[in-house]
């Protein structure tokens, strides 16, 4: 995005009417604008931006937009009557909020962004098209589409990820062990229900919130494309397949007041490692193109989740716990190794079997490799 469009606010139709009122503050980082979402908590805030104040990294979780690396990814076409136009799916439950009071929001966006803006009518399926005169105003229109969906979703929690199976039981119960000297003598906001399940052990590559049965069916044909023409093709097929588990770390910088544990993942050399780093950031990438997810970092952190804040039982407050003596006794810990088989589109909240015993995801797709 060109520095000509930089401003200290966006315009009104950024500013969405519901109980979690929010703006949206540009911030440059060297050459690329980024867009932090952020909550409203005066009248006069919105008079003034005020120095971000950022969340902890949770689990590949956070709220930075990074606009212009997905606007130079969009699909966009040159029509026969000479327009740039482009086109992509929003759940009919989202229309309202681009669409505006008496169409408000939507009248602002195609003033502002010079782009002619077709949104199908409330209830019923479609796409959304943008036709302009360049690729630029019509990438823009479609970029503040995204974060205003975006902003939506993020007050919603997500429904599936795509991640990679830990099945191991030399790791489960090596897991098993470390919870157990843990838990000997707990530090500071530690108690077993931080812990990850060993059944439910993975490595999460994106997470996902799909409100429809078309958002299912476009994420599990996007993971199919991913693996026909990116996957497939980078690994060969006779290629060793074993994954070590073994290291701590944090996903913040204060070991005293963390809300993320992870365990580091390495393949057998330094080459199939960077293959399934490529694959992973590949996959994430493709999925905030298709406007499935969002676009935070540059790369994928490639981790095993052992503690998570997020996990802690209802009613208990999501505060940090103190990992030093964790990180100083077991930093170096080794988990095991797992086999690298399958890629899958896990459905949240289906990890508890008839019995009340944690079990794997049930899976939307399942790739294997």
């Amino acid at each position: 995005m060109s520095s000509s469009l930089r401003r200290n606010q966006f315009p009104d139709f950024f500013t969405l009417k519901g109980p979690i009122p929010t703006k949206i503050t540009p911030l440059q980082f060297g050459n690329k604008i980024c867009y932090q979402s952020s909550v409203i908590t005066s009248d006069t805030e919105m008079n003034f931006i005020s120095k971000p104040q950022l969340k902890p990294y949770l689990d590949n979780d956070d709220e930075m937009v990074n606009c212009e690396e997905i606007e130079d990814n969009y699909d966009i076409i040159l029509t026969k009557s000479g327009k740039f136009q482009t086109s992509f799916y929003v759940p009919s439950s989202l229309l309202s909020f681009i669409i505006g009071a008496k169409g408000s929001k939507l009248k602002a966006l195609q003033k502002n962004t010079n782009t002619i803006i077709k949104i199908p009518r409330i209830n019923e399926t479609g796409d959304i098209i943008i036709q302009g005169d360049t690729e630029r105003r019509v990438a823009s229109a479609r970029t503040q589409i995204a974060i205003i969906v975006a902003d939506r979703k993020n007050r919603l929690r997500f429904t599936h990820f795509v991640g990679i199976p830990v099945n191991s039981k030399i790791i489960n119960d090596n897991f098993n062990k470390f919870q157990e000297k843990v838990l000997e003598d707990p530090a500071r906001g530690i108690s077993k229900s931080i812990f990850q399940s060993p059944p439910k052990l993975h490595l999460t590559i994106e997470v996902l919130t799909l409100l429809d049965k078309e958002e299912i069916t476009l994420a599990k044909k996007s993971l199919e494309i991913c693996y026909n023409e990116y996957i497939s093709k980078l690994f060969p097929s006779n290629f060793n397949r074993k994954v070590t588990v073994k290291g701590l770390d944090i996903m913040n910088d204060d070991p005293s007041n963390v809300y993320v544990l992870y365990a580091n993942v390495q393949m057998q050399s330094q080459e199939l490692t960077e293959k399934l780093q490529q694959i992973c950031n590949h996959i994430s990438n493709y999925f905030a193109r298709v406007g499935l997810a969002k676009k935070k970092y540059d790369t994928v952190k490639l981790h095993m989740t052992i503690m998570n804040v997020n996990y802690r039982e209802s009613g208990e407050e999501k505060a940090p716990f103190d990992a030093r003596t964790i990180i100083e006794k077991y930093g170096n810990f080794y988990f095991g190794e797992f086999e690298l088989q399958y890629f899958d589109l896990c459905i949240r909240g289906t990890s508890v079997s008839d019995t009340g015993e944690a079990k794997y995801y049930e899976t939307a797709l399942r790739i294997s490799l």
